[in-house]
């Protein structure tokens, strides 16, 4: 059974200096989850029906396996807002096969390694460090008042405001060196 419907509002960061960052969050109190290796496993329609209705289905695995849906709700300049309905699966293969079955059959794979702070200061708020192949991001998620008095205490004021996705990123990330590459993951090796 999927979680109440939960409202996601986010902002991202590009970091070059993770060691900083960290560092940064431990001095504001924020304990670290550690490091883990997440894979998610993007499903669509070949024709793409699920994007063109602004959704987004998703199996999830790393630190926990999840099974999620998401719905745009509101996205301007500050803030990514979107409606999530998540559940905990035990057996992500087999959910994996039973939404190739239902004609899910497109599937994007998006390979990253995430930690995750949270700030006792700040308990509805979720800090992450995100390595991914093509750069390295913090995400801020919470309510808008809290997401910006973080943003204040890490000195990202002056800094690009991110509100696309991850995979919005790697497009443009991949258009600008001649490639259509639609997986994000790691070349063997270089993690």
């Amino acid at each position: 059974m999927f979680n109440q419907k939960y409202k996601e509002i986010e902002i991202k960061y590009q970091i070059t200096d993770i060691a900083s960052f960290r560092n940064s969050l431990k001095k504001l109190g924020g304990k670290s989850s550690g490091e883990f290796f997440q894979r998610t496993t993007r499903f669509e329609t070949v024709n793409r029906d699920l994007e063109k209705k602004g959704l987004f289905l998703r199996v999830r695995t790393g630190e926990e396996n999840t099974l999620t849906i998401k719905r745009k709700s509101k996205e301007d300049k500050n803030y990514r807002e979107r409606e999530e309905w998540e559940t905990e699966i035990s057996n992500p293969e087999a959910v994996i096969k039973g939404l190739k079955a239902l004609g899910y059959t497109k599937l994007l794979i998006m390979e990253k390694y995430r930690e995750t702070f949270i700030l006792p200061s700040f308990p509805n708020l979720k800090v992450t460090i995100d390595r991914l192949p093509f750069g390295n991001f913090t995400e801020i998620e919470g309510e808008e008042e809290d997401i910006e008095k973080m943003i204040a205490k890490l000195n990202l004021s002056g800094q690009e405001r991110i509100t696309a996705t991850y995979w919005r990123l790697h497009e443009e990330y991949s258009k600008k060196r001649g490639s259509t590459e639609e997986n994000i993951v790691f070349d063997p090796g270089t993690d």
